[in-house]
């Protein structure tokens, strides 16, 4: 790593190399690490307030294993979901900010900041961005994410990570809204999958693959296992690289907001340089991805 953040994928590129980025792993993975309890609905949001040099210190591991970009704690950040946890729009609205300063000093220079855009279902806390929500309609949808990317918008980051999408409707839905308020600013897609080709919700990944359009810089997979990943890309084709971050493969419990295995997945580096000559350009990992599993992806890719 050099003292200045690397290119997006799909953007000029003064290195002018190609290569892929390392992302970072699963926040909640390192700041539970780190002693803290996160099984509240706010998830890692809380801390955001209440222990903002913790989350410094979580993104910095990251940013020190080789990571290039590092997603911000804004996940769970929604003004319904603050509501439901007794808290304040306006407090929603800080914190959002909060979440791309902190990751960005935490950055310090030497990566990106992408601004998570957690799914419908991290507002309702009970896992359902692991089973889908086909009954949520596209109002509602337009109604939690407007207001929330206005705000991760104005605060800065580098681009957006509309991640862990389960239901091809809100993929759908975020692009119309980031066409409209962001058009410029790069993002990515990605959604949560379950075996069969399919997305959670139950649509074919290569419906949601072929989202990708306007500011867009890649499109894929997160929070899914890594034995899926392989055959989800296979199956789909996209005019955009490929970003794929998987979790450890282990099954979240709703109930505790835990994963039954919190071990570091062991990203070999053929998997790893597999996925990247499947086209992506963006690796890392989620849930139960510490920062030694990102020094690895980090190896792999650079190895």
């Amino acid at each position: 790593m050099t003292g200045r953040a690397p290119s997006l994928p799909g953007r000029p590129d003064p290195v002018g190399d190609g290569r892929p980025l390392v992302l970072d792993g699963g926040l909640s993975t390192v700041l539970e690490e780190r002693g803290h309890d996160l099984s509240t609905s706010l998830w890692s949001a809380r801390l955001v307030r209440e222990r903002p040099d913790e989350v410094v210190a979580a993104h910095r591991a990251f940013v020190d294993a080789g990571a290039e970009v590092v997603i911000s704690a804004s996940y769970q950040m929604s003004h319904a979901g603050y509501r439901a946890a007794g808290r304040t729009g306006a407090e929603c609205d800080a914190d959002l900010a909060a979440s791309v300063r902190l990751a960005r000093e935490a950055a310090g220079g030497r990566a990106l900041v992408a601004a998570s855009v957690g799914p419908y279902g991290a507002v309702l806390a009970d896992g359902s961005e692991y089973r889908g929500y086909d009954g949520v309609d596209r109002a509602t949808l337009r109604d939690l994410h407007g207001p929330r990317l206005e705000r991760l918008v104005a605060a800065g980051p580098d681009l957006l990570a509309c991640e862990t999408l389960p239901e091809l409707a809100e993929g759908e839905v975020l692009v119309e809204l980031l066409e409209e308020v962001a058009p410029h600013l790069p993002y990515w897609l990605s959604f949560s999958c379950r075996p069969g080709g399919r997305l959670n919700g139950g649509a074919p990944f290569a419906q949601a693959a072929a989202l990708a359009r306007g500011a867009c810089v890649a499109i894929g997979v997160n929070c899914t296992a890594p034995a899926l990943v392989d055959g989800l890309l296979d199956g789909a084709s996209a005019e955009v690289p490929w970003v794929v971050y998987p979790n450890s493969g282990a099954a979240y419990d709703p109930e505790g907001k835990t994963w039954s295995d919190p071990g570091t997945p062991v990203f070999t580096a053929d998997t790893v340089r597999g996925w990247r000559g499947r086209g992506a350009r963006l690796v890392g990992g989620c849930c139960g991805t510490s920062a030694a599993g990102v020094a690895a992806v980090a190896a792999a890719l650079r190895g």
